[in-house]
């Protein structure tokens, strides 16, 4: 699950304010009962690893409450942004530790280092702060940045008092809105937008060497962040990875109208809240993205008659229902997979050497291959497609040619034929034959089998050629059932796609007639067909297969009768909705089949869970695009996480976490092992 690993804390002054929802928590005057019973209440929740909390006045109430803390090993943050809100007996101006005059200051680091020390007291991990007001763009830009000079300047000091006299303190920046207006919920402070905030960050942080500096974004604060017109959304989260050190998960009313106006911290389940389920995704998907180690704080105000509890175990509903999205959890970060760097050229220019110079290894391979006593092992297969240029498709997503890549091709098929759970792949004699050469030299290193128990399963008919006059005409024109017996193949791969309303539908019957041969041939020769029936219609960007669940019904009765016998027949279906009544219209065993790979391999995994659950005769999958190119992702664990689903049963959103672990793994197998680095 995204995030599982985060700290996950909450403020405690904001979730407790006070007796009766007082204020008297964020002025560190609660009483003593009160701090500890609420500590407490954090700590028996389970679920909150860290907690934090700002100024204690009393002393003996704050070394209670930091025995308590540090008994439970709570990640403590103290939070100084509430002491320079309320900014007690008026003393620091409010343009705080970015004030360009410098007794001012002066000033204003004093008390942030004074707190320092009590954050000390409390066991503090982490420290957060805020820039100070805004001065403002009434006489041109200089004054705003002459402000953050000076705020540059505070937080090194800052920074270096916390690394020398705090254990190396984090130091957080906490960016508020630079809203002007008579709103009291315009905090109009300096920092701000992430623009400048990131600004500030790369300052101290690169230039001045503190290490132990960085940044908090608040959700809730997100819709009042502006850097122009619109607010800014959770893509800014990118701009701030190397600098996030804290992230709040808030809610917010951003109607002006509305008296829950600003950053009023309201529960999360708001009527008006800014911050909808999907917002929440997505904030959440893309901290995952990101690669976000850092702690996650809630921040809840309740209001009202609202219990504390209540409010608090919505919050906590929702993220968590946020972080077990299947599109929250595939996180690609910067990963890319490089098929030549598991797949190198000179490796790909040996199977032409080998084809030249000794030919033979292709029979001797095939007929030594250790081949399965029973075609599955659990009644159930993953098989790679791989026969689509042989029939004009050389298409991924907008790429026209992208297929036409041998060397990719192969590499990708080899990357995705690792996978344990992989059963084997579907293809045409010129990949077999590479496969089998490759096997040979593998053998040859010492590197083990990438065939041995492996099901190789041969395509026939490739004639009907994409895009053709005679698309339709689908011949005979790979492998003939003879040969796949020969080679000591397991099993046969046939296609017959109906056309009821051109002229080409002649040509359609006769497929249909060419397979029922074929199918006739297996019975015979006893080898599994795998029939995969299609109704197409004719558009003007070509024939596209019509993804109707009532029409695919109806084809399927078609291909589960011809050959004589369907003893052997295996039928490849494509995924459509209500794949129960697709799994209902034949008794034969059904693949799964994906289709035009979408980019992004959530889509065929979270189709694979429904149809491998639409019915006990659903045994399996036979794809090839979506497997072979996930979008930038790797062949390997997006196979592998569809081999999980269908072999292990597990649910959609396990098979995309096991995705994540295995990415990337084995990338040296061939270059290593055969010398070809």
């Amino acid at each position: 699950m995204a995030l599982e690993k985060n700290i996950k804390s909450i403020v405690h002054f904001m979730a407790y304010p006070g007796p009766r929802l007082g204020r008297s928590t964020q002025l560190g005057e609660a009483p003593e009962e009160y701090m500890l019973e609420t500590l407490q209440k954090i700590i028996d929740d389970g679920y909150f690893t860290g907690v934090e909390i700002t100024l204690i006045k009393d002393p003996v109430v704050r070394k209670k409450v930091a025995d308590l803390l540090r008994l439970k090993k709570m990640y403590v943050t103290f939070c100084a942004q509430v002491i320079q809100l309320i900014n007690e007996d008026n003393l620091i101006a409010p343009t705080d530790i970015c004030s360009i005059d410098e007794v001012e200051r002066k000033n204003a680091v004093a008390r942030i280092i004074e707190y320092l020390d009590q954050a000390s007291e409390l066991g503090a991990k982490c420290f957060e702060l805020w820039s100070g007001q805004d001065p403002g763009t009434e006489a041109g830009l200089g004054a705003r940045r002459q402000a953050i000079r000076q705020l540059t300047r505070s937080l090194v000091e800052i920074c270096n008092y916390a690394k020398k006299n705090c254990g190396n303190m984090k130091v957080s920046l906490v960016m508020f809105d630079r809203l002007e207006g008579k709103s009291p919920q315009h905090k109009n402070q300096l920092i701000g937008p992430t623009t400048d905030a990131v600004h500030v960050a790369d300052i101290v942080k690169r230039e001045n060497n503190c290490d132990n500096f960085g940044l908090l974004y608040d959700l809730s604060h997100m819709f009042f962040l502006k850097d122009g017109f619109e607010h800014e959304t959770p893509d800014v989260l990118r701009q701030l990875a190397p600098y996030l050190n804290f992230v709040h998960i808030a809610n917010c009313v951003a109607d002006p109208q509305h008296e829950d106006y600003g950053d009023m911290h309201v529960s999360m389940d708001h009527p008006q809240g800014a911050v909808t389920p999907a917002v929440l995704t997505e904030f959440v998907k893309t901290l995952n993205e990101i690669s976000f180690t850092g702690p996650v704080g809630f921040e809840l105000l309740p209001r009202g008659r609202q219990l504390s509890e209540s409010v608090i175990n919505v919050a906590k509903a929702m993220f968590k229902e946020a972080c077990q999205q299947m599109a929250v959890n595939y996180a690609l970060g910067d990963f890319r997979f490089k098929t030549r760097r598991f797949f190198p050229e000179k490796l790909f220019f040996d199977l032409t050497e080998m084809r030249v110079n000794h030919p033979e290894i292709i029979g001797q391979v095939a007929k030594a291959r250790a081949r399965r006593k029973t075609l599955t092992a659990d009644g159930k297969l993953v098989i790679l497609a791989a026969d689509h240029p042989a029939r004009l498709v050389t298409r991924v997503g907008e790429e026209p040619y992208r297929m036409g890549d041998r060397q990719q091709y192969v590499g990708r098929i080899v990357r995705a034929l690792l996978a344990p759970n992989v059963d084997g792949v579907m293809t045409t004699p010129d990949i077999i034959d590479d496969l089998f050469i490759l096997e040979h030299m593998l053998k040859q290193a010492g590197a083990g089998s990438l065939l041995d128990n492996k099901v190789l399963i041969g395509c026939t008919n490739r004639g009907g050629l994409s895009g053709s006059t005679f698309e339709m005409d689908d011949r005979l024109t790979a492998y003939k059932v003879e040969d796949i017996k020969d080679l000591g193949l397991d099993g046969a791969k046939m296609m017959f796609r109906v056309d009821l309303k051109t002229s080409q539908a002649r040509y359609s019957q006769a497929t249909i007639e060419l397979c029922s041969k074929l199918v006739r041939d297996c019975n015979k020769l006893d080898v599994p067909a795998f029939v995969e029936p299609l109704m197409v219609e004719q558009t003007p960007q070509g024939y596209r297969t019509v993804l109707d669940t009532n029409e695919m019904l109806r084809v399927i009765s078609v291909a589960s009768a011809i050959g004589g016998s369907s003893r052997n027949t295996w039928l490849k279906i494509p995924y459509v909705n209500n794949y129960e009544q697709i799994a209902r219209a034949t008794s034969n065993p059904i693949l799964i089949l994906g289709g035009d790979s979408t980019g992004n391999p959530t889509d065929i995994i979270e189709a694979m869970e429904k149809g491998m659950g639409a019915g006990e005769n659903v045994r399996g999958a036979m794809v090839g695009r979506n497997m072979l190119y996930p979008g930038l992702d790797d062949p390997y664990a997006t196979s592998a996480a569809v081999g999980s689903i269908v072999h292990e049963g597990v649910s959609a959103e396990d098979a995309i976490v096991g995705l994540a672990s295995l990415r990337g793994k084995n990338m040296d197998f061939l270059a290593g092992l055969l010398g070809t680095k």
